[in-house]
């Protein structure tokens, strides 16, 4: 018999054509249902902001579409214990898989804990930082602790003292179809439009590249709260010609982009890992970053702190005439380094 994974998510995509939700986790959990295995039960807090249940792809999913009032947060945790021990009367979990060190932690530890489950709980991005309330209302010596790299553990183990084990996220093999071997689009950004990811820098980068290559081509894919006040800084600095803000686009269409491109440039100040770079890396497009998430300088990939050093790293990857990649991160060994952590 099948042991019974529930995965505790604080969004998970409405439907299968939702491809910008999460992208990560769909691709993981994808993989692991046709392993064949395990049953996998998916239970998402916030969003779809409609409560219902729905198949994705072969898995039930119960979306609960919890209130995100800080006041309310009790009523949500309760309502979350509820829905889960009716899952466990129906069909008795084995594990609980919680994602992001917050409410689904919170409710997983101790659902698992009362009832004797195993739990896991990954980390995904800035809750491994010290102002993460949930650090303190949890045991976490006690929890099955997963980061996704070497710069994301040691942001935990600096803030908590906490150790915990690395597992990276993987891209799928079929990213390759999407692969071309024409570039024909300069510099890339991927990514929300927020303070974080510091497009702000992005554009001052492409302004100076200008002044060497005037007819520079780049694009931005992302859509956020910052898109007015970059178009406003795009417009101040002359740059309506050489930058295009292509707002949202579905997964593949985002993968079809990067892979057109000569240089991925990731501005942000913060990532756990950057599943953006593991594609990059697959769809042999060269990056220049700074030192965060899975960063690993090399001649494939330059990394900066400064605006200064940013721009050196762009120059030398436009003059690149090969798009070898160095490392490789496969779906296939993520699933199976989780599937141990679930005694399957």
């Amino acid at each position: 018999m099948k042991k019974h994974l529930v995965i505790l998510t604080p969004g998970f995509p409405e439907n299968e054509e939702d491809s910008t939700c999460i992208p990560a986790l769909q691709i993981f959990v994808k993989k692991l249902v046709n392993t064949n295995t395990i049953t996998v039960s998916v239970v998402t807090l916030y969003y779809p902001n409609k409560r219902t249940s729905y198949n994705w792809n072969g898995i039930k999913v119960t979306a609960l579409a919890l209130p995100t009032n800080k006041l309310q947060k009790p009523i949500s945790l309760f309502k979350t214990w509820k829905q889960l021990k009716q899952i466990h009367k129906d069909n008795p979990i084995d594990t609980i898989h919680s994602f992001w060190l917050g409410e689904c932690a919170f409710s997983g530890y101790y659902f698992s804990k009362q009832n004797k489950l195993n739990h896991v709980t990954t980390l995904m991005g800035q809750d491994a930082n010290h102002k993460n309330i949930f650090s303190r209302l949890l045991p976490l010596k006690k929890i099955a602790l997963i980061t996704l790299s070497n710069f994301h553990q040691q942001t935990l183990l600096n803030n908590f003292n906490i150790p915990s084990k690395i597992i990276p996220w993987g891209v799928h093999a079929e990213i390759t179809e999407n692969k071309t071997s024409e570039k024909t689009i300069d510099i890339i950004g991927i990514g929300s439009l927020i303070p974080l990811k510091n497009y702000s820098l992005f554009l001052d980068i492409i302004k100076n590249l200008k002044l060497d290559y005037p007819d520079i081509n780049a694009v931005i894919i992302g859509d956020g709260k910052e898109k007015k006040a970059l178009l406003m800084q795009i417009k101040t600095l002359q740059l309506e010609k050489n930058i295009k803000l292509l707002g949202a686009l579905s997964y593949t269409k985002t993968q079809e982009f990067l892979s057109k491109s000569k240089v991925l440039l990731h501005t942000s100040n913060y990532e756990s890992f950057g599943m953006v770079f593991a594609e990059a890396l697959a769809l042999k497009t060269p990056i220049v970053s700074r030192p965060i998430g899975i960063a690993n300088k090399s001649d494939f990939w330059q990394l900066g702190n400064t605006k200064e050093e940013l721009l050196i790293g762009c120059k030398k990857m436009l003059l690149k005439n090969t798009f070898e990649a160095t490392k490789l991160y496969n779906i296939s060994d993520t699933v199976n380094a989780y599937l141990k952590l679930y005694h399957v």
